[in-house]
């Protein structure tokens, strides 16, 4: 069953929607109109295992992207610029010298047209030509669905001038006690046996690495989260035949003292794990204090700053063409 409230009023005074999500196993689930915000995830037990505010004003002010829909471009583009058939693409600059999940304005900060069809809610959203400095109207379609423990994200995009897409999806999950303390009861998976080595400025080399062949990034089995780690990187699942689209899993974060599980899912080549290293001290949901490691973000999508690397599968999207990813959380207790 889905419901809808208003959440709160834009500085314009355009209104904010809530779209509240009850499934028949008892779980519970709120996107907001404003960046298709993942803004609770509530267990049967009462517990919400998403960090976020109780308020449309703190996903106003700055925030670390909590729960929001990242695009047109996730995660950094090197030197905040890209050509595409010769011609060059200057867009913000806002981490240093990159651009981080498209810019100051990118979809997490823009509120999106909503309606319910049956189980399922639709998010749309139409970007104009030159947004951020992107090319190209880009129209994007969003449609949520949670059945039984089974959360599941479809997103679709049409350009008409091509232009790099790689859309996806950023809640920080804290499977104890929703972001009280920090995660190092966690054990986190990640069925990955590449990963792509970053230079100082977290812009991928080029290249791929194995796994196996570093501790730091060797996830194949369940790791404890520590209390200072700094994980920031970008994972491959995908190094050839990733156009098959199959859904795969990527990743498992569990709670050793709440016995709480999300396992996820994706039909991209490739998973961001971030383990909330540098979340600021903010105060959250039920005036919870947020600080460094209180959350972990789990984010399927293409190869970072892939439009600039002629190794990496290509992100740019032509008129005619349908990108199109689908995620799943399924969660456990």
């Amino acid at each position: 069953m889905i419901t809808t409230r208003e959440f709160g009023r834009l500085p314009n005074g355009d209104p904010v929607q809530a779209y509240d999500f009850v499934t028949e196993a008892g779980f519970k689930a709120t996107v907001l109109s404003y960046g298709a915000t993942l803004q609770s995830l509530i267990f049967p037990d009462g517990t919400d295992v998403v960090l976020g505010f109780d308020k449309l004003e703190g996903y106003l002010d700055e925030h670390p992207y909590f729960g929001g829909i990242i695009g047109r471009v996730a995660n950094r583009i090197g030197g905040a610029s890209f050509e595409i058939d010769g011609t060059c693409y200057e867009i913000p600059a806002n981490e240093g010298p990159n651009n981080l999940h498209s810019g100051p304005e990118g979809f997490d900060r823009l509120n999106w047209f909503g309606e319910i069809d049956g189980e399922t809610l639709i998010l749309r959203h139409t970007s104009p030509d030159g947004h951020q400095g992107f090319p190209g109207e880009l129209q994007t379609e969003l449609r949520f669905t949670f059945e039984g423990s089974k959360l599941s994200l479809q997103i679709e995009a049409a350009v008409n001038k091509p232009c790099p897409v790689n859309i996806t999806w950023h809640p920080y999950f804290n499977l104890t006690d929703g972001g009280k303390s920090p995660c190092v009861d966690h054990q986190l998976q990640i069925s990955a046996e590449h990963y792509t080595p970053t230079n100082a400025s977290n812009i991928p080399t080029g290249q791929l690495a194995r796994s196996s062949d570093d501790a730091v990034y060797d996830f194949t089995r369940p790791r404890h989260v520590s209390a200072d780690d700094t994980l920031d990187q970008n994972f491959v699942f995908k190094t050839a035949g990733f156009e098959a689209r199959e859904m795969i899993k990527m990743a498992k974060l569990s709670s050793d003292t709440s016995g709480r599980k999300v396992i996820i899912c994706s039909t991209e080549p490739c998973l961001q794990a971030y383990t909330g290293a540098y979340i600021a001290k903010l105060t959250g949901k039920s005036s919870i204090i947020y600080g460094p490691n209180h959350g972990i973000a789990l984010e399927p999508q293409g190869y970072p700053d892939g439009i600039n690397h002629d190794g990496f599968p290509s992100q740019i999207l032509r008129h005619g063409e349908v990108y199109s990813h689908k995620i799943n959380y399924t969660f456990r207790s």
